[in-house]
């Protein structure tokens, strides 16, 4: 069983970060302690080959954004809003998402190592194929989300809403769910091996495991 230890948070510049102006912000680029801040950033609508190093995004406005082979290395989102955005061979490291819409976000195939979302409201987002290491999520709603065929081995889920999740298919051993609402989760016994739950959890998961749950008769 792997269980896996909090991410690595991550690093910006000892100066601190500052606006970039619209012309750093090419395809294959490289921005460095760059900080992004309200509304929208029309140059962030679709990115191609981009790197983000030791940049922060603050209350920005990303809705339906494509970004392709994207790197984001040393990263801060709070409360942005990324809802309908799609990621094509992106990459994360060392990356925070804090407060932020994830609704619909496509991300199948998305590489994760370190990364930390919280208070995140992500149902109907696609991570299929995502592989991940030293993955924690608190407080998300990821209701009807996909995780079909994911590598999040030692994840932790804490707290989050997983009604009608998709999980089947995904290698979850040393995986962490206590906390989380489990109702409707969708995923095969097999799936489950190596999960940790709390024993109220267990009623949640009973259906997958082609348990039946009844009361003795005359039980009070």
């Amino acid at each position: 069983m792997t269980k896996s230890p909090a991410p690595t948070p991550p690093k910006f510049p000892r100066g601190g970060v500052r606006a970039p102006s619209p012309e750093q912000i090419e395809d294959e680029g490289t921005l460095r302690g760059a900080l992004f801040e309200g509304g929208d950033w029309p140059a962030l609508a679709a990115l191609h080959s981009v790197t983000f190093v030791g940049c922060v995004f603050r209350r920005v406005n990303l809705t339906g954004s494509v970004w392709e082979r994207v790197r984001l290395l040393d990263v801060r989102f709070e409360d942005c809003d990324l809802s309908g955005a799609r990621w094509t061979d992106v990459s994360l490291e060392r990356v925070e998402v804090a407060g932020s819409r994830l609704l619909g976000l496509q991300a199948a195939g998305v590489r994760l190592r370190h990364v930390r979302l919280t208070r995140v409201h992500a149902p109907l987002s696609v991570w299929q194929r995502a592989d991940a290491a030293h993955l924690h999520l608190n407080g998300c709603d990821l209701s009807e989300a996909s995780f079909m065929d994911a590598k999040l081995p030692g994840a932790v889920l804490r707290d989050c809403r997983l009604h009608r999740t998709d999980l089947r298919g995904a290698t979850l051993d040393g995986a962490d769910l206590r906390g989380s609402a489990l109702g409707g989760l969708r995923a095969g016994a097999a799936d489950l091996q190596g999960v940790t739950v709390e024993a109220a959890q267990v009623l949640d998961l009973a259906h997958l495991l082609g348990v039946q749950v009844e009361e003795r008769p005359g039980s009070a």
